[in-house]
């Protein structure tokens, strides 16, 4: 078989696992502000949940997009050539640029998780997700393209697993849901692929204050 078919059935297949629930990278357990915005009455119902979806994704596009995109360019340069260095420096500044310590739990624990993933099955510094996701999509062989899109794919499809478990839209709603954020995944995209991590920048203030107050909760389900 041809050297470049086998190339892109590898990355089909790589992108298929990602996607795949089964991957123990602990995304199911983050509700990315969710539930205390359900708490809170902000999201009640199917609309108010697109509308979380919607500026959900777009705030994350533009605050953790750009490092994802920042560490997979940094990883084409040889080892000697101060990858690590970057990559710590990355991490270092993705620390400081994330406000609320939910949010910097979250990202840590799911950012190592990657890595231990990585490790073991395919193949310091704080560990943040996003640092941590485009380190390994690089070494994968995975473009940046589909890297980015992917990124904000299991972002979106984490947020509606959590809305199924805390009962505001059924199983087979969520699925429709999820096929209607490609268009939230695009025009985010459009605006954000070319951010370079000191572009990086929150565009809804409250979705910061409502994962930020998570511990605060009465009862929770979820970590985030």
């Amino acid at each position: 078989m041809n050297n470049s078919i086998l190339d892109i059935n590898r990355e089909d297949w790589l992108l298929w696992q990602f996607a795949d629930s089964a991957l123990p990278t602990g995304g199911f357990v983050a509700s990315s502000g969710l539930e205390s915005a359900t708490q809170g009455g902000h999201v009640a119902d199917i609309n108010s949940l697109s509308i979380f979806l919607e500026s959900s994704i777009d705030n994350y596009a533009y605050s953790s997009l750009p490092f994802v995109t920042d560490t997979w360019n940094a990883n084409v340069l040889a080892l000697y050539n101060g990858i690590f260095e970057k990559i710590i420096e990355l991490d270092d500044l993705y620390e400081a640029c994330t406000s609320n310590q939910i949010t910097k739990r979250a990202s840590k624990a799911q950012g190592v998780a990657m890595l231990t993933l990585f490790s073991k099955s395919f193949g310091t510094s704080y560990g943040h997700l996003p640092i941590c996701f485009g380190l390994v999509t690089k070494c994968l062989g995975i473009s940046i393209e589909r890297t980015q899109h992917l990124y904000l794919f299991l972002y979106a499809r984490a947020i509606l697993s959590a809305a199924v478990r805390l009962n505001i839209v059924g199983p087979y709603y969520a699925q429709r849901m999820l096929t209607e954020c490609q268009v939230f995944v695009e025009n985010s995209l459009a605006k954000t692929c070319k951010l370079q991590s000191n572009q990086a920048v929150q565009t809804n203030p409250l979705l910061d204050i409502l994962q930020g107050r998570h511990d605060k909760l009465y009862s929770r389900l979820f970590n985030s």
